[in-house]
């Protein structure tokens, strides 16, 4: 999903739920114009943007949706600025793992680096992450941490997904 019909927020405003996820920890932000040395959203203006510290998850819509299954999607990591929607682009990971909808249990795992030069002197693009078949399959979470610097986001556009009803 690419998050831009959501109404314009220029600092980040919460996203519990969206065509059919539930988004724990996660909210949106619109960027129209993002800092030379900054992360560029994959589909401009509106992306994802982590919340406070802690894990980030995603979950089917319940009971429309009993589960789903997380493609792919682009991400990047910012320095959090005053409006906490982010700035400067650093280095960080993510690490997914997919819980199954049949036995409750993590089934799968990936990991994915975003690393810009220390000098960024351009736009950085968002890293786009295809999610190993693991995570194509009858999912009923995933969460992703983050391994980056303190006062860091991690950014994410176009969310591709299937639901299950």
């Amino acid at each position: 999903m690419q998050y831009d019909d959501l109404p314009p927020a220029l600092v980040v405003t919460p996203l519990p739920t969206y065509l059919g996820l539930l988004y724990g920890n996660f909210t949106y932000a619109t960027v129209e114009a993002v800092q030379v040395g900054g992360v560029a959203s994959a589909s401009p203006p509106s992306r994802l943007v982590s919340g406070a510290a802690g894990t980030l998850t995603l979950a089917p819509q319940k009971p429309t949706f009993k589960a789903f299954a997380l493609l792919d999607f682009s991400f990047g990591f910012a320095v959090r600025d005053a409006q906490a929607v982010a700035t400067l682009a650093v280095a960080g990971t993510v690490t997914l793992t997919g819980y199954s909808a049949s036995i409750g249990n993590a089934v799968a795992s990936a990991s994915d680096k975003f690393s810009p030069p220390l000098s960024p002197v351009t736009l950085m693009a968002m890293v786009h992450a295809v999610l190993p078949k693991e995570f194509n399959q009858q999912l009923v979470k995933v969460t992703a941490t983050q391994t980056n610097q303190l006062g860091t986001v991690f950014l994410a556009d176009n969310v591709r997904y299937l639901l299950y009803s």
